[in-house]
């Protein structure tokens, strides 16, 4: 691996630097979360374990934790005259590295799987 580059090892950062770092972050994108956070941290060469991100965040910005947290969100009413009327298509594309690919197919009207 390491002749074409690649190496394992994590940065040698302190709790304080990576605690400005994503404070710099958080100040230009203040609604990010961890992922754009995470990407950040990579684009700049410095790899550091996902929890030392998760708790620099809560030492950082611990009330906007708590803040998007509590967003819930509100699940739509609505009426269907009859079945087949309205239909709702989901895909799940995580796994696409491995070549699965899962769709799902709710009917509107019963709200039961069909596919």
């Amino acid at each position: 691996m390491r002749c074409h580059g690649i190496e394992w090892r994590y940065s040698q950062l302190s709790n304080t630097d990576l605690d400005s770092l994503i404070t710099q972050f958080k100040k230009r994108r203040p609604e990010s979360g961890i992922r754009y956070i995470v990407g950040f941290l990579r684009r700049h060469g410095i790899r550091v374990q996902h929890r030392r991100v998760v708790e620099s965040l809560h030492r950082v910005d611990r009330i906007g934790q708590i803040l998007r947290n509590q967003q819930v969100k509100r699940r739509r009413q609505y009426h269907v005259k009859c079945p087949n009327a309205l239909w709702h298509l989901d895909g799940h594309h995580k796994l696409i590295q491995w070549g699965i690919v899962i769709h799902g197919v709710i009917n509107g009207f019963c709200r039961t799987v069909r596919a």
